[in-house]
């Protein structure tokens, strides 16, 4: 194996790869109370493997055990959460995941392993997800950092 074979390519010879729609950070912007929501542009389908995080190994990474996570493998230079960055956003069979964090093999071999956070499900809205949307069950699963009106105020 030599550096720029794409290695990824080849076992996807031999493993099936899922279609995922893409959705690219397109940049922030402030809304009405001053908060930057991002901007994603209109999905692109995508083929990759999109594979579950083994709950073993929450424990070595360090993640959040409330949380679940997923790595999605792909020849495709995805941008993940960053400073200043907010990350790409994927959705697979009706779920919106986040990009939070890359293996990043793209200069050199042409492809990345991206660990996603399970949002919830995907509203299929391009321009934000998450903030001011009233959540369909009152659990406030997942949406920490949304800006919530209470039924009271509406």
């Amino acid at each position: 194996m030599i550096p720029g074979s794409n290695l990824l390519n080849m076992a996807f010879r031999v493993i099936a790869q899922e279609t995922v729609l893409y959705y690219r950070d397109g940049g922030r912007t402030l809304n009405a109370i001053g908060q930057e929501i991002t901007e994603y542009q209109a999905a692109l389908e995508l083929k990759g493997s999109f594979q579950p995080v083994p709950r073993k190994v929450y424990y070595l990474y360090g993640l959040d055990l409330q949380k679940s996570y997923y790595t999605f493998y792909a020849s495709r230079d995805i941008l993940d959460v960053n400073r200043d960055v907010s990350g790409d956003q994927i959705s697979f069979q009706g779920q919106r995941f986040q990009c939070e964090s890359n293996n990043d093999w793209f200069a050199i071999d042409g492809w990345k392993g991206i660990l996603c956070i399970h949002l919830g499900d995907d509203i299929a809205d391009p321009v934000i997800w998450g903030f001011g949307l009233l959540p369909a069950s009152n659990t406030y699963q997942n949406f920490g950092f949304g800006t919530f009106i209470g039924s009271e105020e509406l």
